[in-house]
């Protein structure tokens, strides 16, 4: 649940008031009319497509989502307010994404439909001139195994935080690290690991393996890299494909890699301080209150700070507040709608704790 601002070493009180909004950062990139999205199935794996507000300039972005939980519903989630994505679609370009057929741990599938929707885009609209692929976490390992077939199909892939030695249950698909179109990682701090591996992997890449790049985002979060960042990498890409590999950013010196961080703006805050507060400390816990509830809650760093179905905020890549449940519903949990307000309190161990 992201709040406008992160509130380490601001106020911790015994009533601190929140705007709690669900998805602001959603409805503050509005378009002036509204984006046509054209939605469909193909076999079970449903998808959408934003179409750009003027002529289509035959360019594609294809959109790999990470890891689902089997419950959740297939949905082709698409958000053509984003800012990255935006950007891309007010140059002409089409932005389109699918649910794939199942959720889960799905790589081989999921590859299978990321290429029936460009086929279905080819056939529907006309062939695309450039199809670019893009994934986070598992999806950045779908986008990597499509990025080491034979070109053709698609001219570039970038990847943010890719999962990339994860495993399906009888996988049939698999990393050959040869990737054969320019391929970008970007990557956060400790997630930065499986992309230096693949990088640095003891293998020949003669011609026409095309030799990855990796972008470091000085932050800790998977995939908690912000929309500047998103669509710098996206431009670093496409100078990579028009000009060359010597187009892309270069690393400060006596750094192996290019720092991408762009330090976020989040806009005014919603929080209204307490008069009598004191500063909330990185990595302590606090009282989250709603709907007449306590819950105990950790200001972290990420959603791996705490066990499963714990309460957790942190500063997340847009300068907002996340607070959160890791691996449950928040919102469901507390009770809260959109425009509810939370308080935050001092931490009291003798208050009754809901779950």
């Amino acid at each position: 649940m992201p709040l406008n601002r992160p509130f380490h070493r601001a106020p911790l009180l015994p009533l601190l008031v929140l705007g709690f909004a669900l998805n602001p950062a959603d409805s503050a990139f509005a378009f002036a009319a509204p984006i046509k999205v054209d939605t469909g199935q193909i076999g079970t794996a449903k998808f959408a497509i934003a179409n750009p507000p003027g002529a289509w300039n035959h360019d594609l972005l294809l959109l790999a989502h990470g890891y689902r939980p089997d419950s959740a519903p297939l949905v082709a989630d698409l958000h053509p307010e984003r800012p990255s994505n935006k950007a891309l679609l007010d140059e002409g370009w089409m932005v389109a994404t699918t649910s794939y057929r199942r959720n889960g741990l799905i790589v081989g599938d999921a590859i299978a439909d990321l290429d029936a929707l460009r086929a279905y885009i080819a056939n529907a609209y006309g062939d695309p001139d450039r199809v670019i692929l893009e994934g986070e976490s598992i999806g950045g390992l779908v986008v990597t195994i499509m990025a080491e077939r034979d070109p053709g199909p698609y001219q570039g892939a970038v990847v943010f935080d890719a999962t990339l030695y994860a495993k399906e249950p009888d996988m049939r698909v698999g990393l050959s690290l040869l990737p054969r179109i320019p391929l970008l990682f970007v990557a956060t701090l400790r997630e930065s690991r499986e992309a230096k591996a693949y990088l640095t992997a003891l293998v020949a890449r003669p011609e026409p393996v095309v030799q990855p790049a990796l972008f470091l985002i000085s932050r800790e979060g998977h995939t908690n890299i912000n929309q500047a960042e998103r669509l710098g990498a996206f431009r670093a890409l496409g100078d990579w494909i028009d000009r060359g590999r010597e187009a892309l950013p270069r690393p400060r010196e006596n750094t192996p890699y290019y720092d991408a961080t762009v330090p976020p703006d989040p806009g005014p805050s919603t929080a209204v301080p307490h008069p009598d507060s004191a500063g909330i400390a990185p990595m302590t816990f606090f009282q989250l209150e709603a709907g007449g509830h306590a819950y105990r809650a950790l200001y972290g760093r990420t959603y791996s700070d705490v066990k499963n179905d714990a309460w957790i905020a942190f500063p997340d890549a847009e300068g907002r507040t996340v607070l959160s449940r890791n691996f449950a519903n928040a919102a469901g949990s507390a009770r809260l709608k959109v425009g509810d307000a939370v308080s935050l309190a001092a931490y009291d161990p003798r208050a009754p704790q809901s779950p």
